[in-house]
């Protein structure tokens, strides 16, 4: 957009006020800018889950296809062998080979502490044990926010998780 001025006096003072108007600026961004850093609060250290589950339910075909899904129900136990919760999967195959496949799963573990949300892409080739990492992704209540990885070991109907929260 061009602008025009009448006279010289009007362009003079619209070109004072616009360099005032820089100084202004300028000098509030300087003092923002020089001002003391704050300390920044200090990283939560990790924390450690250790939990096995038990299938309940699992509708995984016998022979998987690519594009197949399947759900998982568990009971979610800690490391001293209390039931701590449950879970569930969906996972789906997006990769099959007379050696096995790879899947995509998704997975909530729910405790009285709140949810955890995983997601990985597993390699199930051979006869397992299944081992894969997952990203912790996130979650509720305790795990509000939660970051992270969690290796999964899945053998039968037992599951495994060592889960590693960066929060």
């Amino acid at each position: 957009m061009a602008v025009f001025f009448r006279t010289r006096r009007t362009a003079r003072t619209a070109a004072a006020v616009s360099a005032a108007a820089l100084v202004a600026a300028g000098a509030a961004v300087s003092a923002f800018v020089l001002q003391p850093a704050q300390a920044a609060p200090a990283p939560r250290a990790a924390h450690e889950l250790t939990l096995a589950a038990v299938k309940q339910v699992d509708t995984e075909p016998a022979r998987i296809a690519v594009g197949d899904s399947w759900v998982t129900y568990l009971k979610v136990y800690d490391d001293h062998g209390a039931k701590v919760g449950d879970g569930s999967a969906r996972c789906s195959a997006v990769l099959v080979t007379r050696n096995g496949a790879i899947t995509q799963c998704q997975r909530v573990l729910r405790t009285a502490d709140g949810d955890l949300a995983l997601s990985a892409m597993i390699d199930r080739f051979g006869s397992g044990p299944f081992k894969g990492k997952s990203a912790v992704v996130g979650g509720t209540g305790r795990y509000a926010g939660a970051s992270g990885e969690a290796q999964v070991v899945m053998d039968g109907r037992k599951v495994s998780f060592r889960i590693r929260l960066a929060h």
